[in-house]
């Protein structure tokens, strides 16, 4: 086995036990946030626990270092954070009106994660064991290094060509399928979730927990899958099930994204009022069937959606569907007898798509009538773009109905990225962050945590400060940097003394100490009744601040045996 001691936390490398790495630059004295497993923690004797990789609502991933294989792993646990609690030995505890909404997360995390074990999918980190410790379960699997697609568009000038995308794409789109295969639903896919690998490789940062329902727990906490605005579908807000579909509305509005550089609107705004757009020149650059499929993937409703990723796949590659192509045959059917010269005059004009009727007519070989296919499909696409992503210029006079013959996604707006709309940001201050950070008051703006601080006014935990002022006009997506309170900087300390272990830990918490802080100790009293505290250390009416360490001292006597009672 390794010396532990000589490794970094941050990237497992030997550096002598440096307290800054000289390798990475990790500072050895920092530690994971107080919910999270402590850097150097061993669990199983064999695993040792670094820095914080990744956390969701129901699971944390840390960089690991396997003392028996000798090398680096990730470290993947399940842990709910709105319900569950890390206990002073690290173990989870689970209050007992949530435990079943615990426990059945606990078993899709379980058995999703067994499903991957010597099955590996290409866009997605391998994984090799799963196992219960802790009173949670852990998932062992590769490490890969890289950034989050959101920040690689951040550093890329906000956008890609289609030319780019493609290659990049196709194996997630396949590793996706094969989620579904297996009876997967992602239910997370965004920029956020993907990460850019520095083999050049998309992959999933995780397969989230979607089983757990909404549950409302004792602190007000409430626990729901993780929901990303603008990628979300509208099924996902709602009590509708979730389907193959739901993941093909985020896949589409990740494309959306990395294609045209903006987020598109929230699926709930859109169904009061649809404002997504296309600039223009984007849709003159696009290939027809891309701006097909994104109309197609982001319809809000799962009945006019493309209904699987297989689906996609194929109208992402080849151009349409031969659904889409029954949908355009219906279309022009319906409208020969009050549109008959525009048919002709546009179905007279088949040379104009040469090189693509080569390409439709190979897809479709097989299929009768096949010159009438690339008319039909001639047609759908010309009429596509102008009455989907219509221009500012009037629409053609020999423009036919659209594809899809449901609603389309929107108008192309030459300044689209010019829009100014404000939204009035709301006052955070007194709220804590699990209240607010998928609530529909922050749904335009994107919250960034600052820091922390002390302050007399305001409780741990809750939000102290805020980068813009309440009221005022900011655009969609503006970034608000929000302070989060330490409580006062000196606090008194109160008597818990004949309290019960319990009673005294919550009258601890009340002040803003730290749940991992609170120690507590048995010690024997036959003289004093059982089970309550003995005394304690700092002494009542102390000055403290909020990180201090504190022993409780409880009365360990059970009092006299009832059987020497009887006797």
């Amino acid at each position: 086995m390794p010396n532990t001691d000589r490794l970094c936390p941050g990237c497992m490398k030997d550096n002598g036990g440096q307290r800054v790495c000289s390798v990475c630059g990790y500072d050895a004295d920092k530690n994971n946030a107080p919910d999270k497993l402590p850097v150097k923690f061993m669990i199983r004797d064999r695993y040792f626990v670094g820095r914080t990789l990744y956390s969701d609502s129901f699971s944390t991933i840390y960089l690991g270092y396997d003392t028996v294989e000798n090398k680096t792993v990730s470290i993947k646990e399940y842990f709910p954070s709105g319900i569950a609690v890390r206990n002073p030995d690290k173990t989870v505890y689970v209050s007992r009106e949530a435990q079943f909404a615990y426990n059945e997360g606990l078993m899709e995390f379980i058995e999703v994660s067994r499903k991957f074990v010597g099955f590996p999918l290409l866009s997605l980190p391998s994984v090799y064991s799963v196992f219960e410790e802790n009173a949670t379960a852990y998932a062992i699997g590769e490490t890969v290094s890289g950034i989050t697609l959101k920040k690689f568009l951040t550093r890329n000038g906000g956008h890609l060509r289609w030319e780019q995308v493609r290659p990049l794409f196709l194996p997630l789109i396949d590793t996706i399928k094969a989620l579904h295969d297996m009876g997967i639903i992602h239910g997370g896919i965004s920029p956020e979730t993907i990460m850019v690998c520095r083999d050049g490789k998309l992959r999933l940062i995780s397969v989230p927990i979607n089983s757990v329902k909404s549950v409302k727990c004792q602190d007000g906490v409430l626990l729901s899958p993780m929901l990303f605005d603008g990628y979300s579908a509208y099924e996902q807000y709602t009590a509708e099930s979730i389907g193959e579909y739901t993941d093909v509305y985020s896949l589409c509005a990740t494309l959306f994204t990395v294609l045209i550089g903006t987020v598109p609107p929230s699926a709930k705004d859109r169904t009061e009022k649809d404002s997504l757009t296309i600039p223009s020149h984007f849709a003159d650059e696009l290939p027809r069937q891309v701006l097909v499929s994104l109309a197609n993937g982001l319809q809000i409703e799962p009945s006019g959606r493309t209904p699987d990723i297989e689906t996609l796949k194929n109208e992402l590659i080849y151009g349409e569907t031969k659904e889409n192509v029954r949908k355009a045959q219906k279309n022009t059917n319906a409208s020969v007898s009050s549109k008959s010269k525009d048919v002709s005059s546009v179905s007279e004009k088949p040379e104009d798509k040469k090189s693509s009727s080569v390409k439709y007519a190979a897809i479709a070989a097989g299929i009768t009538a096949a010159l009438f296919l690339v008319a039909a499909l001639v047609l759908a696409l010309t009429v596509f773009r102008d009455q989907i992503f219509k221009k500012n210029e009037e629409l053609n006079n020999n423009s036919m109905p659209s594809i899809p013959s449901t609603a389309s996604i929107g108008d192309v707006d030459s300044a689209a990225l010019e829009s100014k709309k404000l939204y009035n940001v709301p006052d955070l201050r007194g709220k804590y962050y699990s209240e607010i950070i998928d609530s529909d008051e922050c749904r335009h703006v994107k919250i960034v945590l600052k820091g922390k601080e002390y302050s007399e006014s305001f409780l741990r935990g809750q939000i102290c400060a805020q980068s813009i002022t309440p009221g005022e006009g900011a655009e969609h997506d503006s970034v608000l940097e929000i302070t989060i309170s330490l409580g006062p900087k000196e606090i008194k300390m109160p008597d818990v003394s004949g309290l019960t272990a319990n009673e005294a830990k919550i009258e601890l918490l009340k002040i803003g100490l730290l749940y991992n802080n609170i120690e507590i100790i048995d010690e024997y009293d036959s003289d004093s009744k059982p089970g309550i505290v003995l005394r304690q250390d700092p002494a009542r009416g102390e000055l403290i601040n909020s990180e201090v360490h504190v022993r409780v001292f409880v009365n360990s006597y059970k009092g006299e045996d009832s059987s020497d009672e009887d006797n």
